[in-house]
């Protein structure tokens, strides 16, 4: 908020309690409510005259738009109301943490908006990986039975083997 902001809040306040406003007022006030949006402190000096007749104070204002935004903030995967999962790769524990942040903190300011169904349907369709790196003897082919990579080993006509050929876990141990 600006110190011309700050005076404007001061003449909103003046409608409802009729004081006087002066210089000295509008910097005091502005010191301790610069980082208010003013929008936000209209609404806190609306809210305050709906319930009070004393006249509001700038901690008045600052405990309100502070209670304003923790509520909007812990709406954000309230009850009710759909989980909205951050940008980021939840196993990137910092990186996971800081989109939670930055998402709560967008909410509570009011600027989170629903995602796009195109933008939530970008990601469908796309090539997911199947298959991540293993070890063992599955990973190798079995010199024994001719088994490819990732199939069981044969045990001959009748069926699959139990386990594993051991030329086929020394072959494992040779590639690790």
């Amino acid at each position: 908020m600006t110190p011309a902001d700050t005076a404007e809040l001061l003449t909103f306040a003046a409608a409802f309690d009729r004081r006087t406003i002066g210089k000295a007022d509008v910097l005091a006030w502005h010191t301790v409510l610069h980082d208010i949006d003013l929008q936000d402190a209209k609404d806190a000096v609306t809210a305050h005259y709906s319930r009070e007749t004393r006249w509001i104070m700038p901690a008045d204002i600052r405990q309100h738009v502070q209670a304003q935004r923790a509520d909007t903030a812990a709406d954000i995967q309230g009850p009710g109301l759909p989980a909205a999962i951050p940008d980021a790769d939840p196993d990137d524990v910092p990186a996971y943490l800081a989109a939670v942040k930055e998402q709560r903190t967008r909410a509570a300011d009011g600027q989170l908006r629903p995602r796009p169904v195109r933008e939530l349907l970008a990601g469908v369709g796309r090539t997911v990986p199947t298959q991540t790196r293993q070890t063992g003897p599955l990973t190798v082919a079995c010199p024994y039975c001719g088994a490819e990579p990732l199939r069981r080993c044969r045990r001959g006509e009748n069926g699959l083997l139990v386990g594993y050929h051991p030329s086929r876990i020394d072959a494992a141990k040779a590639t690790a």
